[in-house]
């Protein structure tokens, strides 16, 4: 897996590639953690090359996304493949977490 985040226009914008799966997600982990100790609140995750995630990847998201609201922050995730966003879906994620198809819209709405 490869992560790798930038900032654009104030929001923190986190690439993701491979399997967000259980083996993966330490490596996940760390890398949301170093985005939120260096005070990041606006977060949008684009997930265009991840083909798949499992219950270890969805538990850092989620922890991503509990630290973002502590800290009156905002997640969203943009560009999943179709079975990432059925997982989001049966999951329920989708509810809590905005979910866009595209970088650009899921950049304006992490701004606002």
């Amino acid at each position: 897996m490869q992560i790798a985040s930038t900032e654009v226009n104030g929001v923190t914008l986190i690439r993701v590639e491979g399997r967000m799966d259980a083996p993966a997600a330490p490596e996940a982990e760390d890398a949301f953690r170093e985005v939120i100790d260096a005070g990041a609140t606006r977060v949008v995750i684009d997930l265009s090359g991840v083909e798949y995630i499992s219950s270890g990847g969805l538990r850092v998201i989620i922890m991503l996304m509990k630290s973002l609201e502590k800290a009156r922050g905002r997640l969203v995730i943009c560009n999943p493949s179709p079975f990432v966003s059925e997982v989001f879906e049966i999951t329920h994620l989708s509810r809590r977490i905005p979910i866009y198809p595209n970088q650009e819209e899921a950049l304006t709405a992490a701004a606002t």
